[in-house]
Parts: structure tokens; sequence; C-alpha cells
């Protein structure tokens, strides 16, 4: 059985082999399920799509998603309340191309999920605080604060902070990290091991 359908110009047109072209249809609705069989459902002129499994999982080509690590101790870098950009030098994914020189650009507007793991070297006595910035060009930024009490004698210090933040398309973020109350010794670990870490994920 054949479509019937209008064109362009407004002309009736059958065609016997099916179906072959909706485009003059700007609002398609369907009566039931649509299946793809084993068919992408693609977009951004053919170039990106959402990739449905037979079981049902699903994935998607250029949702944002970054995992980067620091690859190399950065020295002396702070404790005197010297606020450091985190260096996270090395990438293990980058899906969509959103993460360069340190920083993350949010290509859409969304709700974005990040995951910062940090190690910190050669604390001294004297260190009162330390301060873990989520710093956003958009309308939030977001500062996680440890302040340390006479327990806190620990030469090496690992911090892990998850934030969900809404960022509009354009939207920057960055990681800095502040040490206070001690001479400018403290170190930003990096290593293959993967202690300095920084995650964003585009999920909202």
């Amino acid at each position: 059985m054949g479509w019937n359908f209008y064109n362009a110009s407004g002309e009736l047109q059958i065609n016997d082999g099916g179906l072959s072209n909706i485009v003059e249809d700007t609002t398609p609705q369907l009566g039931g399920n649509l299946d793809m069989q084993a068919n992408l459902l693609v977009g951004n002129g053919g170039s990106t799509g959402i990739a449905i499994s037979a079981n049902g999982e699903v994935t998607m080509a250029a949702q944002p998603a970054v995992y980067a690590y620091n690859s190399v101790n950065d020295d002396d870098v702070t404790g005197d309340n010297t606020q450091v950009r985190v260096d996270f030098d090395t990438e293990v994914y980058d899906q969509n191309g959103d993460f360069s020189n340190d920083v993350f650009t949010a290509p859409v507007t969304g709700r974005y999920l990040f995951t910062v793991t940090i190690r910190l070297e050669e604390y001294a006595s004297g260190a009162t605080n330390e301060q873990l910035s989520f710093n956003s060009s958009g309308s939030y930024s977001f500062t996680h604060y440890n302040n340390f009490g006479a327990w806190d004698s620990l030469v090496t210090r690992a911090l892990a902070v998850t934030l969900i933040n809404h960022m509009d398309a354009g939207d920057t973020m960055r990681i800095d990290i502040a040490v206070v109350g001690m001479a400018k010794a403290v170190d930003v670990s990096g290593s293959s091991a993967k202690h300095t870490t920084f995650g964003a994920f585009l999920i909202a």
C-alpha cells in the first residue's frame, strides 16, 4: 500500500513504494510506537545521534562527558592563601570536545554534574583551612571549605567534592584551590595514579 502526501507546492503526491520524505511536514505525529529496528535516531545534519541497543541501552555520541586528571605534581603552589587553578593536563575522554586548558565550557543550557578529587601534599603546622572553589562564569559558583582542628596533622590530604550546577550555553567552569595559614609550600599531587581528577557530565 502506498502513501499519499503533499509536496512543498501543495500538490498531492502518490508514492507506491512507501513514504520516502516527510521534510515538508513540520509537525509529524505517530499513532503508535516507532520501530527503528537497527537504525539510529540522528540529528544535527546526521553527524550526531542517539543509539538504542537491542536491550534498551541508550548512548549519545555528542553528550558532554569529560574525565581528566593531573599527571605531574604542581609544587609549592599554595599554603599562604594563594588561590591557584588546579591543573588537569591529561584527558581520559572528552566526548564532545568541551574541555580545554583546565576549563569546561557548557555547549548547551542544562544541569551539569561535576566531580573533583584533589590530593594535596606537604602540609605543615599552622594550616587553618582549605578552600576548593568551583568557579563558574555563570550565575552560580561554589566554594567548599574545610576548617582544620588540632587533630589535622596529616602531611597529605585528599578532597572529593561533587556539585550539580545549572549552566547556560557558553558558561565556563574551572577548579581553584587555596590553603590558608602556612608558607607557600603545598603541592597539588599529579601522577598516572589519577589522584587529582575532574569530571563534567550533562545530566538534564
